[in-house]
């Protein structure tokens, strides 16, 4: 089993903040390295007197599909909550449960697609506060903004409104995936995205970096054409055509973590780089938006250049501020 390494201590002490007594519910994908994940947190927690309730649960299809009913069950009922996926988070994702949890402030927390080598990595608590003051800082940029461009040397170049909308800093701290992932997300006003998107990176969920760009064009906030490597060509169709919003420009969002490393691993963590953009389709209620979707997938951009009301908060992915 996973020894109780510095960042299962930043998880349990500095994250989920468990207090003895806590009832504390650890789930897991049935995988084996997001279980021997879930049992290392699980055995912290029981070292610090809380008490634990484990549960195996099958994989997700994808970021909007609900948990099982006895997950959710024992999401709600418990103090704190941890868990541990494979390709699709247990515990979080664009779903109503995750709209209710958040909509409380639950204390919810996860890892997905981590090995137990990334644990054993050097992150401490300074590190997790540094990128809560980064993400904290961007998403009050975006709260001042109207209109934000996105452009890279890929070839992106899309404008969308963020007039009225709000962001979210998250963060291991504010309850997301642990113990260094951090992002500063703001859903676009639906239907004001117009332009050409260019994943140049990976599609969160499919497990591998993109051999050539999907070149997405985007008219209404909407999808209207995907072109790129046939077989990731298909694959994107499919997911877009779930339903009427599937297709929709629904989160734009700037990684804000300095710990994860800088090159694509085909991990959720990537989206999370320093200086990357990711932006998802689909469902974005979670992030304040109106477009409710059975699917809500990311895609990452490297190199991004970033302007709010044509001021550049981040240039060929360095963040400025």
């Amino acid at each position: 089993m996973l020894e109780e390494t510095q960042a299962i201590k930043v998880i349990v002490d500095a994250c989920i903040r468990l207090k003895p007594d806590e009832d504390l519910v650890v789930l897991a994908d049935d995988y084996a390295r997001p279980q021997a994940i879930a049992q290392a947190v699980a055995a912290a927690a029981k070292a610090r007197g809380a008490r634990v309730v484990y549960m195996v649960v099958p994989p997700k299809l994808n970021n909007a599909e609900e948990p099982r009913k006895t997950a959710a069950a024992a999401m709600r009922a418990a103090d704190a909550i941890f868990g541990a996926g494979e390709r699709v988070s247990v515990t979080s994702g664009h779903t109503n449960l995750n709209d209710e949890l958040m909509g409380r402030g639950a204390r919810n927390y996860a890892t997905l697609g981590l090995t137990e080598d990334y644990l054993r990595r050097p992150v401490s608590i300074d590190d997790v506060v540094e990128m809560k003051a980064r993400s904290e800082r961007i998403v009050e940029l975006y709260n001042q903004a109207d209109t934000v461009r996105l452009a890279t040397p890929h070839g992106t170049d899309l404008t969308f409104s963020i007039e009225g909308r709000h962001g979210t800093p998250l963060h291991p701290i504010r309850g997301i995936f642990v113990p260094d992932y951090a992002e500063a997300p703001v859903p676009p006003v639906e239907g004001t995205a117009n332009g050409t998107l260019v994943y140049d990176g990976e599609l969160d969920g499919w497990g591998y970096t993109l051999s050539r760009p999907l070149v997405l064009k985007v008219a209404k906030g909407k999808v209207t054409d995907i072109s790129g490597n046939p077989e990731d060509v298909d694959r994107l169709r499919r997911v877009v055509s779930i339903d009427a919003e599937a297709g929709n420009i629904g989160e734009f969002a700037i990684g804000t973590s300095h710990t994860v490393p800088g090159r694509l691993s085909g991990t959720r963590y990537d989206c999370a780089i320093l200086g990357t953009v990711h932006i998802g389709l689909g469902r974005n209620t979670l992030l304040g938006g109106k477009s409710m979707s059975s699917s809500h997938i990311d895609g990452i951009m490297t190199r991004p250049t970033v302007e709010l009301d044509g001021k550049t908060i981040v240039a060929d992915g360095k963040v400025l501020v």
